[in-house]
């Protein structure tokens, strides 16, 4: 999988890039990117020309909850969610991460797009799974019909877990990967959040090579990519988007 890096200006991102899925500019008006450790959010898309977009973004918690967004909306404050799910153009969902796994999902005949903050709770509860079925339910979407895309997040080099943690995704989820998802080393052991992602997808009924992956561990590059394993809790964010521009008239 190849991912391809953008140039807004740089002094709007402290690490000056975008990442995209290589093959995306198929879809037109299509819009998406995952950023590197932003310094200011508003300024770094409005250089990379999605200020015009509505900004919709989530108090994300750690589970599987994924709400709809839509023009309608009129919540007080941002819903306590980790993933959203759009038809509509002109708005734009972002999820913030600093090591879990960003997803951001497209279904380009129906005109559907999704993003999902994928950590270590909702992985296991099924997140990526649970947005596929929320798709098909909601929408009548094939699966074969899906294009994902996984940004970059702390990889399975880095990611120690407790033993149990480790054990019970890949029991429940039954990764094949090679290397594998999960390597115990002693009472802990080292976790690969994107695969277990990528074994849900399948389940799903997600071609696998409809699934991109980036291979960048945030944990890893510390001069891109803010880390919370590595910073702690003054770590910065990332930010990945995705949405529709909107058609003249809209």
């Amino acid at each position: 999988m190849r991912m391809t890096g953008l140039s807004p200006p740089t002094s709007h991102l402290l690490a000056p890039l975008w990442l995209q899925a290589d093959g995306w500019d198929q879809f037109p008006r299509l819009v998406h990117g995952f950023s590197g450790r932003l310094q200011d959010r508003a300024a770094a898309l409005s250089g990379s020309g999605m200020a015009s977009f509505a900004l919709c973004t989530l108090r994300q918690v750690h589970g599987d909850d994924i709400v709809v967004v839509d023009r309608h909306n009129t919540w007080d404050e941002r819903p306590a969610a980790d993933g959203m799910i759009t038809a509509e153009t002109g708005i734009l969902l972002g999820i913030t991460t600093a090591d879990c796994v960003p997803v951001l999902i497209v279904e380009p005949e129906k005109g559907l797009v999704a993003a999902l903050h994928a950590g270590w709770r909702g992985t296991l509860k099924g997140i990526s799974g649970r947005a596929v079925e929320a798709l098909v339910t909601g929408w009548g979407v094939d699966p074969q019909r899906l294009w994902v895309a996984l940004g970059p997040a702390i990889g399975g080099c880095c990611y120690e877990v407790g033993r149990e943690v480790g054990e019970a995704l890949c029991q429940r989820w039954g990764t094949t990967s090679s290397p594998p998802a999960w390597r115990p080393l002693g009472e802990k052991g080292v976790l690969d959040l994107r695969a277990v992602n990528l074994a849900q997808l399948a389940r799903a009924g997600v071609p696998p090579g409809q699934v991109q992956v980036s291979g960048l561990c945030t944990y890893c590059d510390a001069a891109v990519f803010a880390s919370y394993r590595r910073e702690g809790p003054a770590a910065g964010r990332q930010l990945s988007v995705i949405g529709w521009q909107s058609r003249a008239g809209d």
